[in-house]
């Protein structure tokens, strides 16, 4: 009878606590292999995000506190019906595919504002480029 209760209560503290992980797994939203490639992407883009924070702020050194991939949209351009084009996916011209980024930061600045950063790489290059930003004050 006890090896029976003793069992019961195993078993329902496995499925509380097997629960309780893949809730927690599922709150955070992202895998490790996720948090990895928006690491890479944030690494390359650092330069584009200090260059216009510094733009923005009319100084010379910046703060950053935290940031993250908000939103990537992936589009396409128009192909063009002149010609034959053949793009490859890093050209948005004629028919290729780009990509629009909101960076979120937190702590920026003296007054450590939230900015949001829209980054856009519809150029032959595929350079990302600042297309507009907000700024909201820490209240």
């Amino acid at each position: 009878m006890k090896i029976k209760r003793s069992l019961c209560i195993l078993v329902l503290i496995g499925i509380v606590l097997a629960n309780s992980t893949l809730t927690s797994a599922s709150n955070t939203g992202f895998s490790e292999r996720e948090k990895q490639l928006e690491e890479a992407l944030l690494q390359q883009l650092h330069s584009s995000i200090v260059s216009a924070l510094k733009s923005i702020y009319k100084t010379e050194y910046i703060m950053i506190g935290c940031k993250r991939i908000s939103s990537i949209d992936t589009l396409v351009t128009l192909k063009n019906k002149d010609k034959e084009s053949k793009s490859i996916s890093a050209d948005a011209t004629h028919g290729g595919k780009y990509f629009e980024l909101t960076i979120s930061l937190c702590d920026v600045g003296p007054k450590e504002d939230y900015v949001e950063l829209y980054f856009k790489n519809d150029t032959a290059g595929a350079n990302y480029y600042l297309v507009d930003y907000k700024i909201t004050p820490k209240d």
